[in-house]
């Protein structure tokens, strides 16, 4: 049986070779989505791997980069961009052009030439033209005084899919797409939608995929319609010519259905402790950044030459599996055991197991071991190295006891919730917490998250007394204006979260301040509410708390979760009310039709299942989906994948529901 996946990574590695075939004696730009994509492909080395292949020079480059060095000696550019705006291309690349004497410009573009882009919203101007960008480039390109015609090439290449391991990956270009918590949808998030809507259907078809898709929630269906579009001729040609076929169910959730899961502190996946423990990688979405001088000791040579952090994307598929699916404790053996291995390696003696394994523990045995360690010996196991210190690092954090706390909150919210219901006095408790959270070592932001998971998990199941939120909203407000008090006192401080930008544009004056204060908080509320109220129209799927019986305490149950469970069990033949289906095939819409929706397929039905979330996935939605494939470890089953727009953490949420 065809592997999907294993095609989608053919097809992701034959455009990054085709591109390293050109840059050769070349000067390479590329933009930052394309450099996150290049990045997971590499293992981490992508500056490296365009390097080998002979370029000259590697230079990001954004809308907002306005220094473009001059490269001697080349006479070639090569342009790797994820971006649709005609804008971007007009200013940028006639900035590059105006600073180099190119005779040779190749455009590598993720994005469709306008001629096959059914998109009717955008105005022609704002469609990205080729053949009108080709004659730009040249008219930039002459007007250096080339003494001969220049060369120019615009080609489309579907870079789009970082993959992070066999059954999961991300789309960094549409890394900030979030549906809307109301009916409004802004034509910018439109565009995107149909761009990512082209790009799934040129993947599927050029890997022969036959897509049964299904959605829900607003932004899906509208993501789900839009790809309906572009497959529903290609899959009517397929069928007249019969051409062999691999049945893929694709299915599309929005995020803000179930914004308890990326807001939890959940940190069973051992993955989320990491992805909230280090900052990330500059201009990533998905991985993070390792200090990797650690484990080279006082060697200052090899300290600078080693500045580069390391990182996730240079970890096997089996580690970041293990990332995924372990608890802590486990982990931390299974580091024991790595570090145990690396002495065996080494004919050092082995190393004595602790009684109690833990992160300082560890900690004290990598010191113990670099300390004997060649460098050579030491460069050899950095892959390995790299991971171990962000294991360690993870579980000895000053993070930790504050993640700590904050999972005793969630908890105390969920038993709360479910037990006090509508006399639930959650939100007294936790505006004391935002009054006191300097003494309990918190912040308002991590708060923040603690409030769009209760009132995400209350649904419209519960209601909070109108007194209650009143409370809620002056203890913000107070905290808001404290905060900005304090960010004064700190202004020169370079690293500011969306939050802190947010308040640094209040100004100095106090009053105006407090006044902007209150309606902030105000504005939260709104927005807590709208949170509350966005499965209200679903059937199935409406409530996140679950009680297994009358002895077990409730726990929260994620929407993916919910899904995959009914998709799976076979035992359940009821419909699945809240997926939206979309016809395959014109053919199959008229039978649908005819027979009244009589017969109707199943997930299930097909070889493959691809779950994208629109908004993006979280490490614990990818250990669902990995103890699914353990549990349904059957032929006759489909395989899943899980994937979406970037890897969360609950702080992401807050930024872009909040701040963004």
């Amino acid at each position: 049986m065809t592997d999907i996946i294993l095609e989608i990574k053919k097809l992701v590695s034959e455009c990054w070779t085709n591109i390293f075939a050109e840059v050769c004696n070349a000067v390479v730009y590329i933009d930052h989505c394309a450099i996150e994509c290049l990045h997971w492909h590499t293992a981490g080395k992508g500056y490296l791997a365009l390097k080998d292949a002979g370029a000259v020079a590697v230079y990001e480059f954004g809308m907002y980069h306005f220094r473009y060095a001059e490269v001697k000696n080349t006479k070639k550019a090569v342009i790797i961009s994820t971006s649709g705006d005609p804008a971007f291309y007009q200013r940028t690349i006639k900035m590059i052009l105006a600073k180099n004497m190119f005779q040779n410009c190749i455009v590598y573009c993720s994005v469709p030439c306008s001629t096959i882009n059914n998109m009717e919203i955008l105005p022609v101007e704002e469609k990205l033209d080729y053949i009108k960008l080709k004659k730009d480039i040249k008219v930039w390109m002459t007007s250096g005084n080339l003494s001969q015609e220049p060369a120019v090439n615009i080609v489309y290449v579907p870079i789009f899919i970082a993959l992070l391991n066999k059954n999961l990956f991300v789309t960094p270009p549409f890394g900030d797409l979030m549906p809307p918590l109301d009916i409004n949808i802004s034509k910018d998030t439109l565009v995107k939608l149909n761009l990512l809507a082209y790009s799934f259907y040129n993947l599927f078809d050029s890997i022969g995929v036959k897509l049964d898709i299904y959605s829900i929630g607003k932004l899906s269906d509208l993501l789900a319609e839009n790809l309906e579009n572009y497959t529903s001729s290609v899959n009517h040609r397929n069928h007249l010519s019969e051409t062999p076929e691999i049945g893929v169910s694709l299915i599309l959730i929005d995020r803000t259905l179930d914004l308890c899961t990326p807001t939890s502190n959940n940190t069973e996946s051992f993955l989320a402790k990491i992805l909230r423990t280090f900052p990330h990688l500059p201009h990533h979405d998905n991985d993070v950044a390792v200090n990797i001088s650690p484990v080279f000791g006082t060697v200052t040579e090899i300290l600078e030459s080693c500045e580069t952090p390391g990182c996730l994307a240079s970890i096997a598929d089996t580690m970041m599996d293990l990332l995924i699916s372990q608890k802590e404790k486990k982990l931390l053996s299974t580091v024991n055991q790595f570090l145990n291995d690396m002495t065996l390696i080494k004919d050092s003696p082995k190393l004595r197991t602790p009684t109690r394994i833990s992160g300082h523990s560890l900690e004290k045995v990598l010191n113990k071991i670099q300390s004997m360690n060649s460098i050579d010996s030491t460069i050899a196991d950095m892959e390995k190295l790299q991971c171990i210190l962000a294991i360690i690092k993870a579980s000895t954090s000053q993070k930790a006891d504050q993640i700590e706390l904050l999972t005793s909150l969630e908890k105390l919210a969920l038993q709360n919730l479910s037990v006090s219901r509508e006399s639930s006095s959650i939100l007294v408790q936790l505006s004391n917490i935002i009054r006191t959270r300097v003494h309990r070592g918190l912040d308002i932001e991590n708060l923040l998250a603690l409030l769009v998971y209760v009132y995400a998990l209350a649904g419209t199941q519960i209601r909070f007394s109108t007194q209650q939120e009143r409370r809620l909203e002056e203890s913000i407000a107070v905290a808001i204006f404290e905060d900005l008090e304090t960010l004064k006192k700190n202004s020169l401080t370079n690293t500011k979260s969306a939050y802190q930008r947010n308040l640094l544009l209040l100004g100095t004056d106090d009053v105006a301040a407090q006044e902007a204060s209150c309606k902030i908080a105000a504005r939260i509320l709104d927005t807590l509410r709208l949170i509350a109220e966005q499965r209200l129209t679903l059937q199935d799927y409406r409530f996140c708390m679950l009680t297994s019986s009358s002895q077990e305490v409730t726990r929260h149950i994620s929407i993916l979760e919910q899904i995959t469970k009914d998709i799976f069990c076979v035992n359940i033949s009821r419909e699945l009310r809240d997926l939206h289906k979309k016809s395959s095939s014109f053919i199959s819409a008229g039978f649908n039709l005819i027979l009244r929706g009589k017969t109707k397929r199943h997930p299930r039905d097909n070889s493959f299942i691809l779950i994208y979330i629109v908004g993006g996935i979280t490490a614990e939605e990818a250990k669902i989906i990995q103890e699914v494939i353990s549990a349904n470890n059957n032929e006759k089953l489909p395989r899943i994948t899980l994937a979406g727009s970037r890897l969360l953490k609950p702080l992401d949420i807050v930024d872009k529901i909040f701040f963004s």
